[in-house]
């Protein structure tokens, strides 16, 4: 039974919360529109699950993301990298929902959330330019999100109508994986302290991240292991063991050109995407990304034949499943030199070549640096160098008289790499519409 009554031209209603009576204002001049809202009162107040229901909007269910988020950073079970990434991409969404073309911000209603509503977000990032892959990593965070406020009672709703299930882009990896003579280029481009960060990576499969942890304590004693400090999940933090020639001859590089103050091993570097992509366009080979070059490291390692659990714990991996999709793919021709040098025989026309190309007639020379900008130094024969990291310029060694072990080492690591024409897409500025992030106000930020 409706308990309303009349003040002048509104009309008030009364209901039972808690065992109190509680009096309030319908703001409503018309009855069936009071009543409407009086029911909802009482609603209300015999299942609070539906006031927090009706209530709840689109940014109070990221809030109780982010807030999860920081509770697993304190407990140790998840980086604050992932939490600042799901805060980006909630960004996104609440920019999309809540922000009003003259910058003002609306509440979007969770519980008004529907299949077009999510379809015309999809449609607006991908006018604004935005790929596919990026928008599925935003809808996951959607996704997360809405199972959250599931079990906090704020939405009713069913994800799998709401969220497409057949919006998962066809995941391509790339294959991009830097030779020895690539490598070399590179560094050559490149100032002192960049080029010694791109050497430590190679060298020691760091992400980007890692290499920004990096100390100088972190390198062990005689070059034998270097401790990444990883963040990602606990397996990142671990310790890599230098082996190869190829390893200490970049590390021994790493090491002197590094320019890192105050124990740091490394100088801030503000834009490695756009250095690294000018510095491959001056050296005239395909552009790569940080990740390419923790990419080389697992190449190198599959192509000497290295066991694949070895190679994903020296990556941080849990299990070999990111090497066998994204990492350790071989190109053709790799692939033939593996197959042959497990079944005893030699190299078919298509596989590797007894000597790699480059390294079996001694390394070719590199161009000159340009002013300021780092090259090779000459290595010692214990590093495994040939006058340069991985003996890629600088004097050759003839061959009778190099050390035969050290000489089939870098025969060995080396990588061909596969040659990819198409554009990488990096997130960055300049390539998704500028935000300023996840910026609700709440007591978790």
């Amino acid at each position: 039974m409706q308990r309303l009554f009349k003040r002048g031209r509104v009309w008030y209603g009364w209901f039972y919360e808690r065992g109190q009576r509680v009096v309030r204002t319908t703001k409503c001049r018309d009855q069936a529109a009071a009543e409407r809202v009086a029911r909802n009162w009482e609603r209300d107040a015999a299942d609070p699950d539906h006031a927090a229901a009706r209530t709840a909007t689109l940014s109070g269910a990221f809030q109780l993301l982010l807030k999860r988020d920081e509770e697993e950073v304190k407990a140790g079970r998840r980086s604050a990298d992932t939490t600042a990434f799901h805060k980006t991409k909630a960004g996104h969404l609440v920019r999309v929902f809540e922000v009003q073309p003259d910058g003002s911000r609306v509440p979007f209603p969770l519980g008004s959330l529907r299949a077009h509503h999510v379809d015309d977000y999809i449609s607006r990032r991908r006018g604004e330019g935005v790929a596919d892959a990026t928008i599925a990593k935003e809808l996951v965070v959607l996704r997360k999100s809405l199972r959250l406020a599931i079990r906090a009672g704020m939405w009713r709703g069913r994800i799998e109508e709401v969220i497409p299930v057949a919006f998962s882009p066809e995941y391509e990896p790339r294959k991009r994986a830097l030779d020895a003579g690539e490598v070399g280029k590179l560094l050559a481009g490149l100032l002192a302290d960049q080029a010694a960060r791109v050497a430590f990576i190679v060298a020691t499969s760091a992400c980007w991240r890692e290499s920004e942890l990096a100390r100088r304590e972190d390198v062990g004693e005689g070059l034998a292991t270097v401790l990444l400090r990883g963040t990602k999940r606990k397996t990142r933090f671990r310790t890599v063991p230098i082996v190869s020639p190829a390893q200490r001859s970049l590390l021994e590089y790493a090491v002197e050109h590094a320019g890192g103050k105050d124990g740091a091993l490394f100088a801030p570097w503000r834009n490695v995407r756009r250095d690294l992509l000018e510095a491959c366009e001056a050296a005239g080979i395909e552009r790569c990304s940080p990740n390419d070059l923790r990419r080389t490291f697992a190449s190198w390692q599959v192509e000497a034949g290295v066991p694949l659990f070895p190679i994903a714990q020296a990556m941080g991996h849990k299990d070999t499943r990111m090497l066998e999709r994204v990492y350790g793919r071989q190109t053709t021709a790799q692939l033939a030199g593996l197959m042959a040098r497990a079944m005893g025989l030699p190299a078919s026309p298509v596989g590797l070549p007894t000597a790699p190309s480059g390294l079996q007639d001694g390394p070719k020379p590199l161009p000159a640096a340009p002013e300021n900008c780092s090259s090779f130094v000459s290595a010692t024969p214990v590093s495994g160098g040939s006058g340069a990291p991985l003996g890629l310029t600088g004097p050759t060694t003839d061959a009778p008289t190099a050390d035969p072990e050290n000489r089939r080492a870098r025969q060995t690591l080396r990588s061909d790499g596969p040659r990819m024409s198409d554009e990488m897409l990096v997130p960055g500025p300049g390539i998704e519409p500028g935000t300023r992030g996840f910026s609700v106000p709440c007591s978790t930020s």
